[in-house]
């Protein structure tokens, strides 16, 4: 009888079923994480370039 108890326990605690899950989530975190880094660390120069996008738009349609 403890022999089961053994082998079910032993079983149990050598399962990696879970393991990839947890593996891809940290995974998807880290790549938010850099995304979201690179959008603060170019946030100046995005919004510099929409600016002038903006602006050449504008002249191009003749509102300024």
């Amino acid at each position: 009888m403890i022999t089961y108890y053994y082998l079910i326990l032993k079983s149990y605690l050598e399962r990696e079923e879970g393991q990839d899950l947890i593996e891809y989530a940290l995974i998807a975190g880290l790549l938010a994480l850099a995304a979201v880094g690179a959008l603060i660390a170019l946030g100046g120069s995005i919004q510099g370039m929409w600016e002038t996008l903006a602006g050449a738009v504008a002249d191009a349609a003749g509102r300024n």
